[in-house]
């Protein structure tokens, strides 16, 4: 990523004066300021120098290219990248692109959306065919979310993350983890401590601080307690693993033990016991189509899927993307 990671260093005239200069133009929106190292082109014509962006505009690059947007996001694309631009988005359609300096600049990526959370944070993406979106977080963390606006995953720094969509249900859930109590709350944690879901619906007493596999239904009304960033419906909880979840409890500042655990995580137990009900049990099955195709792209079996998108770490990716850097889109 050689080109990419030369953002900050890439020469360019004043944002403030190009902007300027092109306001006066009476057409389409200006959005941004792009400049290309080996080439760019715009919406199909060869762009030399700096050029002005205009909403909607489809940019191909040759080599690595920044934009200066008009509402300060910067945005870099590596060589051989291509995304149509808008005032406060970017369709990549293929290659690589990094974010800086905007919350509320996203990023679309298939089906995918991607949003920088907070001004100091960084998103870097890669799109490569049908092979999983890559999404790493450079500085602070990303937002990654599906079609309808979901929050799939919280992508950090130096922990980058794999996207495949799926044909599942929009609320359907599975995820294998540790089950803690927080707070007089439920939550099933991945193995960094980063995704944290609280669980509702069932009596998981007898399996915290174990490796549990959930699968169930986003509740989207309800608000999650224990630090958790989703409430989860729980339909059927598979014991995978006895103990062992003391380090990811310490991570996320919950216990290993049921004590505490409030009435509204143990309520209507016996779903768990006896099988879900109908409704539940079609979203479930959604859950585990989605788990078995993202296999095949690839992904690990015990992938978290949320919204009828698999997810895992970038590292599980048959060696894709490792460490918070992608492979040679940009190279």
């Amino acid at each position: 990523m050689r080109e990419i990671n030369s953002f900050y260093r890439f020469a360019a005239l004043p944002a403030a004066m190009l902007l300027a200069a092109a306001s006066v133009y009476a057409g389409p929106a200006v959005v941004g300021i792009t400049s290309a190292q080996s080439g760019l082109t715009l919406d199909h014509t060869v762009a030399a120098g700096n050029a002005s962006v205009l909403d909607g505009a489809t940019l191909e690059t040759v080599g690595f290219s920044r934009v200066q947007m008009s509402n300060g996001a910067r945005v870099a694309l590596g060589a051989g990248s291509k995304g149509q631009l808008f005032a406060n988005s970017l369709s990549l359609a293929a290659g690589v692109a990094e974010v800086q300096n905007s919350s509320s600049f996203e990023v679309s990526a298939r089906s995918l959306k991607i949003v920088p959370v907070g001004a100091g944070s960084s998103a870097q993406i890669k799109v490569d065919g049908n092979q999983p979106v890559l999404v790493a977080a450079l500085t602070g963390s990303v937002n990654v979310m599906n079609r309808e606006g979901l929050l799939v995953a919280r992508v950090t720094r130096g922990l980058p993350m794999s996207f495949m969509p799926q044909a599942a249900a929009s609320d359907a859930f599975s995820s294998t983890g540790c089950v803690l109590q927080k707070s007089g709350a439920a939550i099933v944690v991945d193995s960094n401590g980063n995704q944290v879901y609280e669980l509702r619906g069932a009596d998981l007493r007898k399996v915290v601080g174990s490796t549990v596999e959930i699968t169930g239904t986003i509740d989207k009304t309800a608000t999650p307690a224990g630090g958790a960033t989703q409430v989860v419906k729980v339909s059927k909880a598979t014991l995978k693993k006895k103990g062992g979840c003391g380090d990811v409890a310490k991570k996320v500042g919950a216990t290993v033990t049921a004590a505490g655990l409030g009435a509204a995580a143990t309520a209507g137990g016996g779903a768990v016991a006896a099988g879900a009900a109908a409704g539940a049990a079609g979203a479930a099955a959604g859950a585990g189509a989605a788990a078995g195709a993202a296999a095949a792209a690839g992904i690990s079996t015990t992938a978290l899927v949320v919204g009828g998108v698999a997810a895992a770490t970038a590292a599980a990716v048959g060696g894709a993307a490792a460490a918070g850097s992608f492979s040679s889109a940009s190279k």
